[in-house]
């Protein structure tokens, strides 16, 4: 992954739609962090050689710029921090209505502890594999980006608590995580034209630690299953690694 860049100032449209709003993002996130996930292919930007940021890479232009962020929210580390992992609820609804109100941010003392991000995105044709169903690497595709987008949102939490200025907070942070291993699990097929909502939680850990693993289920809204679901563990990048 490439470092970010401030993300766009122009409305995120899909597919020629009406421009996605912080209002559509709930959550107990703050709102200059919302802001920053508004378009979420601006978070990976690149430089190109025009001297401008862009969304490039594997998908980025296609895929990747149809997806909406629909819910970020936290949940605070406890006075007496354990390192056990609590399971995260299975079903989507649940997750969403837990946190669904825009409760107060974490402030200054608080530690984030881990972090939910809902994402959406309608299955389109470029999208599928010759049965017309979500092929099986976009899936994987679709896994890998949300979890990234979900630790992303993690750091940048973790540093407006340290550095509350809005200037701090709605800029995302340095992307310096690389994908350790990625298990996908395949439940049931999803057709062109499903919606799928992508629900990634953080497994919590100490702020320290070089390591981080994100759950991920893969929901299809039409079809009211799981589609799929898989657990990304990343590290992080040392300062003298050239790829």
């Amino acid at each position: 992954m490439s470092p970010s860049s401030p993300s766009s100032s122009s409305p995120h449209r899909v597919n020629g739609t009406k421009p996605h709003t912080v209002d559509q993002i709930s959550g107990n996130c703050s709102l200059a962090i919302k802001q920053t996930f508004l378009n979420p292919g601006m978070v990976f930007a690149t430089l190109d050689r025009d001297g401008k940021y862009r969304a490039l890479g594997f998908a980025m232009e296609t895929v990747f710029q149809t997806i909406i962020v629909t819910h970020i929210s936290h949940s605070d580390a406890p006075a007496h921090w354990e390192t056990s992992w609590k399971k995260p609820d299975s079903m989507v609804s649940q997750a969403t209505e837990k946190n669904s109100t825009n409760q107060v941010p974490a402030q200054s003392g608080q530690s984030v502890e881990s972090v939910t991000l809902i994402c959406e995105v309608d299955v389109s044709p470029d999208m599928a594999n010759n049965h017309h169903l979500l092929h099986g690497g976009c899936t994987a595709f679709l896994v890998d980006m949300c979890s990234s987008l979900s630790v992303v949102a993690l750091t940048m939490m973790r540093r407006s608590i340290k550095s509350p200025s809005p200037a701090v907070q709605n800029h995302p942070a340095q992307f310096d995580m690389l994908s350790q291993s990625m298990n996908v699990v395949y439940h049931s097929p999803s057709q062109v034209g499903d919606r799928l909502r992508i629900v990634s939680t953080t497994m919590p850990m100490r702020e320290l630690v070089s390591n981080v693993c994100v759950q991920t289920e893969i929901w299809s809204t039409t079809q009211h299953r799981l589609v799929a679901s898989g657990v990304q563990n990343m590290m992080k990048m040392s300062s003298g690694s050239r790829l």
